[in-house]
């Protein structure tokens, strides 16, 4: 399973605190003396703002945490601090989006009233881990987590109904179940409590399902300029053919399928791929072949020719068997996403015998953090 950081982005209290267009400004000379440094000779485009950077994390997940309150044990839930194992208590957060704020501070009363406790490894007979809440930006409805240790979740049904009775707007909830002591939010087993157990969004006349384990991005606003920047570098013509990898649920591959003759996409994780070729029948694109299987593995065993390779890895980056793969197929373009710009430079350097960086677009996706997104053009040489 790949945990991807920006779905748990802490407080940063520099940029917490600092005028957005202080942050713009820092975030804008941060790219420029990274690539400087690096030897790049490519200047960073100015960065794309978001006209929102209040309220626009259209996926939230608290952590719970134990507040002693007259010589008994309270659940509240809230952020960590970045970079620190501290959680701050309280979901009335201005990076938030309003109704999931709503939603948290009735799942926290509600918790609280059926006297359920948070869980961790030294207070053991707890229960809640985490709380995600998500919300479509096509129809504002909303999927609704309960991160918990162990299967047993007491009153689950009458905390289901009276949260939905006051947010009737949730419609579906899922128990996602721990049974080990780890940072990952979301492990492999789930239970729908309510619903379908996905919700349904849309990116430019394409719709997707989405799952509490699927990847999608938090910033709905801004993610859509990501893919359209992303689209426009790759310059897809009509007989290209794709490579997506990493692709998730497919929100690449089949916005690229519109353009190109044929996309391959690859995904290691199979609830993702199963969402994936849900999308496609959904969206009716035939020209799009999702893959289930080890994307470096794959990647080896492919023998026919790729036009456009669009890679968006987590933070990590990419690891060198990728990048061998990567140089083995040998596409005319590559377009990176990139969501930590030290990984990528790294990365970059890698190609630098066969491949020229030709433009880099950065993109203000998480506002109020230190977090930048970005999207490299690289040409075969």
């Amino acid at each position: 399973m790949r945990f991807y950081n920006d779905d748990f982005i802490g407080i940063n209290e520099t940029y917490d605190k600092m005028p957005y267009e202080k942050q713009i400004e820092s975030k804008q000379q941060m790219i420029s003396d990274s690539l400087a440094r690096n030897l790049f000779d490519i200047e960073p485009k100015q960065i794309i703002r978001n006209p929102k950077p209040l309220h626009y994390r259209h996926k939230v997940i608290v952590s719970a945490t134990n507040i002693k309150t007259k010589g008994r044990y309270q659940l509240r839930l809230g952020l960590f601090k970045e970079g620190t194992k501290t959680i701050i208590p309280g979901v009335d957060n201005h990076l938030h989006d309003n109704d999931i704020i709503q939603v948290l501070k009735t799942v926290e009363m509600i918790l609280r009233k059926y006297k359920l406790e948070a869980y961790t490894y030294k207070y053991p007979r707890g229960i809640i881990k985490h709380v995600l809440v998500r919300k479509s930006y096509y129809n504002k409805t909303m999927l609704l987590v309960f991160v918990t240790q162990g299967f047993i979740f007491p009153n689950h049904k009458q905390i289901v109904k009276e949260v939905r009775q006051k947010h009737p707007q949730i419609e579906t909830v899922v128990q996602n179940i721990h049974n080990i002591d780890t940072p990952v939010v979301l492990l492999d087993k789930s239970k729908v409590l309510y619903g379908p157990g996905f919700i349904v969004d849309e990116i430019d006349g394409l719709r997707f399902r989405i799952s509490s384990n699927s990847f999608y991005q938090v910033n709905p606003i801004q993610m859509m300029k990501l893919y359209d920047e992303t689209l426009r570098v790759a310059d897809i013509k009509p007989n290209d053919v794709v490579m997506d990898c990493y692709s998730g649920i497919g929100t690449l591959a089949l916005l690229a399928a519109r353009k190109a003759k044929e996309v391959i996409a690859i995904e290691t994780n199979k609830d993702a791929v199963r969402d994936a070729l849900k999308n496609k029948k959904m969206n009716e694109l035939n020209n799009v072949y999702f893959h289930s299987s080890n994307v470096e593995d794959f990647m080896f065993d492919y023998d026919k020719h790729v036009d456009v390779l669009i890679m968006d890895p987590a933070r990590d980056g990419a690891d060198q068997r990728f990048i061998d793969a990567m140089l083995r197929l040998q596409p005319k373009r590559i377009i990176y996403v990139s969501c930590f710009i030290e990984t990528m430079i790294r990365d970059i350097q890698k190609l630098k015998n066969k491949y020229k960086a030709i433009s880099m677009q950065p993109v203000d996706m998480f506002s109020y953090t230190s977090h930048v997104e970005s999207v490299t053009l690289l040409e075969l040489r």
